[in-house]
């Protein structure tokens, strides 16, 4: 069964060192965009699949290594004139494969014991041990607008991160802990985002 998609934008462009192709839809009522950009060099360039989550901030769905498509696609240059014509296949698979993730059934989420003991210290260490902690929704929502997602590793010597620091691309986050952070983790906060600053 094939999941409808509706197009709501689509942009492209050129620098000198690289060009780029954005597209974005609608997706069983989710906006979702596909953003390939192809850099000269291959380690600068990325494809992912985004969606637009409820806090009006996109959350990483699909991507697209690199090497996969890179090598098929020219060298940015004043030749190329339309980004579209070499970069559409692979956000073509990307919308493709968002649709297929948005398509499956929604799981039910469920806290672990682990989990449930890592979150109660944090709030005892943050708060102390006989604590007791309210978040108004007014909190929830300046969390949502000026900070990063939130992020949960758990490490296989029992300890837990939970970070709001750190891109979705970053080494620390794609590899769950395991690698360090390259140190590069300046993002957009969501409401300059929307405010175009």
């Amino acid at each position: 069964m094939t999941t409808a998609m509706t197009d709501r934008d689509e942009t492209a462009g050129t620098t000198p060192h690289s060009y780029h192709h954005t597209r974005t839809v609608e997706i069983t009522g989710r906006t979702v965009r596909a953003h390939v950009e192809r850099d000269f060099y291959i380690n600068q360039s990325r494809a992912v699949a985004e969606v637009l989550n409820d806090q009006m901030t996109w959350t990483s769905l699909a991507a697209d290594a690199p090497s996969d498509w890179w090598h098929n696609t020219p060298t940015p240059g004043p030749d190329i004139d339309d980004p579209t014509r070499f970069l559409s296949p692979v956000t073509e698979r990307l919308l493709q494969r968002a649709a297929a993730i948005l398509a499956a059934p929604p799981t039910t989420q469920t806290i672990s014991p682990h989990l449930h003991g890592a979150i109660s210290a944090l709030l005892a260490t943050s708060h102390g041990y006989d604590a007791e902690h309210r978040i108004e929704p007014d909190d929830i929502t300046w969390a949502y607008t000026w900070g990063g997602a939130l992020h949960i590793i758990e490490h296989p010597d029992g300890s837990v991160t939970f970070t709001k620091h750190h891109r979705e691309d970053c080494p620390f986050i794609t590899s769950r802990g395991v690698q360090e952070c390259d140190e590069d983790c300046y993002f957009p906060l969501p409401a300059k985002r929307k405010l175009g600053q």
